[in-house]
């Protein structure tokens, strides 16, 4: 696949976004006390390194096959695995405190620098993440010269916009996001 210069400019700031973001879900997978936020974020991790690996063949001229390889599991699915068990965990642990009943060092409110995130700051961060990411996508599919290559992106999108719609809805079972 031949690329243009803005093309390719858009997919080098999509593997920058692709390792921030596999990073990200990676080392909050490890540290949040929800065992089904961490769900959510391991099925996401591993979107997004489909991801890493699809815009890097994207670089490297190759036309990706976009089958079913990074979706194990549908996002409704992981949605309905994790919301049925947030109800229940939003009853028994309240905000700023594990499910070991320990206080979490940072205020639920306002992250002060000092200590670490809660899970709900946590999901804040992530939600804001993917928000920018899909929009980055956004931009680069119009951009895209090919068919190939927008079919490509707005995937990528699409699974974007699903890990902030699993996020939100996570977040809202737990009392952390009403929409207004």
């Amino acid at each position: 696949m031949q690329l243009t210069q803005k093309e390719r400019m858009y997919l080098q700031d999509a593997k920058s976004q692709e390792e921030l973001c596999i990073a990200k879900y990676n080392h909050y997978s490890g540290v949040v006390a929800n065992q089904e936020l961490k769900q959510i974020l391991q099925w996401a991790g591993q979107q997004e390194t489909h991801h890493l690996q699809t815009i890097s063949d994207l670089l490297q001229g190759r036309t990706p096959q976009m089958g079913g390889q990074g979706h194990s599991i549908p996002v409704n699915q992981i949605i309905s695995q994790t919301t049925s068990g947030a109800s229940a965990n939003r009853s028994r642990s309240p905000q700023g405190r594990s499910p070991q009943g320990q206080t979490m060092q940072a205020s639920t409110s306002q992250f002060t620098g000092h200590g670490v995130l809660t899970d709900q700051q946590i999901c804040q961060d992530l939600l804001t993440m993917e928000k920018a990411v899909s929009d980055m996508y956004d931009h680069a599919v119009f951009e895209s010269t090919s068919q190939p290559l927008r079919q490509t992106l707005n995937h990528i999108q699409k699974d974007e916009q699903d890990h902030a719609f699993a996020l939100f809805k996570f977040m809202e079972q737990m009392g952390w996001y009403q929409p207004q």
